[in-house]
């Protein structure tokens, strides 16, 4: 259960549903009004404060690195590349040369059917695997299989790293994304307490903030009479 206070130390700003370039219009709305009413020292390194916090808000994403599918897409391919080599070479290879050796065995463990139902981590740990017992046979394959198994497991799991990378620097963006608006939330939080210390009347305090972009959550929004302004 949250604590009593909980509510009282959530932040509104951070809360508001609004599109990055309406949240930022919002913001610079709230700094633009509170520099025209020339509110006084007190609020100095407030504005200040919002002002360094627009500035850093990339509302656009024009300086994000998010990568999309493409990096699912390649490894994707290099997977079913690698899958049809491991049929091509049971079809054409293991099976006439090996199937009355002990060894088949072994290969047939490794089957496309097989391999296809691996999870990614599982996949490449036996596509390892198969690829050593390749080059363990390679006095009774063609010269060429073993050359193309690792050619082939090589695309898989570099097709997996660049996978990974593009992962990882979609994390790295979405915590970005956090921090920026953060940023900009604790300013507005902070600029409106003060507002709130000068100023008794709750409307001359929200004349300062612009909500008019923000988004009710459709439970909400369904219950209202009408339009109204929201307040955080």
């Amino acid at each position: 259960m949250q604590g009593a206070y909980s509510t009282y130390f959530d932040n509104p700003f951070l809360a508001l549903r609004m599109a990055r370039p309406a949240y930022k219009a919002q913001a610079e709305y709230a700094l633009r009004a509170g520099r025209e009413a020339a509110l006084g020292a007190a609020f100095a390194p407030l504005l200040a404060e919002l002002e360094t916090a627009i500035a850093g808000f990339d509302e656009n994403l024009t300086d994000r690195n998010q990568p999309t599918a493409g990096g699912t897409d390649a490894f994707r391919q290099a997977r079913a590349e690698w899958l049809l080599f491991v049929d091509d070479a049971m079809k054409d290879h293991v099976t006439p040369k090996l199937r009355k050796l002990p060894v088949y065995a072994d290969f047939k463990k490794f089957g496309k059917s097989r391999l296809a139902e691996l999870a990614q981590p599982e996949l490449l740990t036996a596509s390892q695997a198969l690829v050593a017992l390749y080059r363990a046979q390679q006095a009774a394959l063609p010269a060429e299989v073993a050359a193309g198994a690792q050619a082939r497991y090589a695309a898989l799991v570099a097709a997996d790293a660049a996978r990974d990378a593009r992962a990882a620097t979609i994390a790295d963006a979405r915590l970005e994304l956090a921090d920026d608006r953060a940023a900009i939330a604790r300013a507005q939080r902070r600029f409106k307490a003060q507002l709130e210390l000068t100023y008794d009347d709750a409307e001359k305090v929200y004349s300062f903030f612009d909500f008019s972009a923000a988004k009710l959550p459709k439970a909400k929004k369904k219950a209202a009479d009408g339009p109204s302004p929201v307040q955080p």
